[in-house]
């Protein structure tokens, strides 16, 4: 990883994942259609797997998507991190595990294990919306994050779908 690209070492501010909210309160577009995808993609099953999701399903939210690996023993891996992410983060974390994050920026990836450990436990749905600070540029942003299950045999999560919306301040710029 180049100098330019690695993520400014700040400690991460809880709070991120503020407020659960239900499914039926998803408000934004991009995040709604990317639950309805995911919806038709399952088939009446508990999950889709990661395969049965193309780039070409994602087009119209695929710059929104992080793509995590279940690794087991509680550590996770960044797949496939969207433009919206880098730039809110300042740097893709594409290819590393919760544990690398965490020695980029403290508390960043224990933050990201909790909830994604939660998701593979419960193996349904969530949504959380929050204010945060960007690690890299800074700035305080706002988002709404829909974290979905991705299973091979439709029982065991061994993937997780995450889309946001992401906003530079209330009203502000989105990304």
């Amino acid at each position: 990883m180049s100098d330019e690209s690695k993520p400014v070492s700040r400690p991460w501010r809880p709070g991120w994942l503020s407020q659960r909210i239900a499914i039926g309160d998803i408000q934004s577009p991009l995040v709604r259609k990317a639950y309805d995808l995911w919806i038709r993609k399952k088939l009446g099953r508990r999950m889709p797997s990661r395969s049965e999701l193309s780039p070409r399903d994602m087009a119209e939210f695929l710059r929104n998507v992080l793509i995590v690996k279940v690794l087991g023993g509680g550590e996770f891996e960044f797949r496939i991190v969207g433009d919206a992410l880098v730039t809110l983060q300042g740097a893709s974390f594409q290819g590393m595990n919760t544990a690398e994050i965490d020695r980029n920026v403290p508390g960043y990836g224990e933050g990201l294990r909790e909830v994604y450990s939660l998701l593979c436990k419960v193996a349904e749905p969530l949504i959380f919306r929050g204010k945060s600070q960007s690690g890299a540029v800074g700035k305080p942003f706002f988002h709404k994050t829909l974290l979905l299950p991705l299973g091979a045999n439709s029982e065991t999560v061994d993937q997780i779908l995450a889309i946001g919306y992401y906003s530079f301040g209330e009203g502000g710029q989105v990304i």
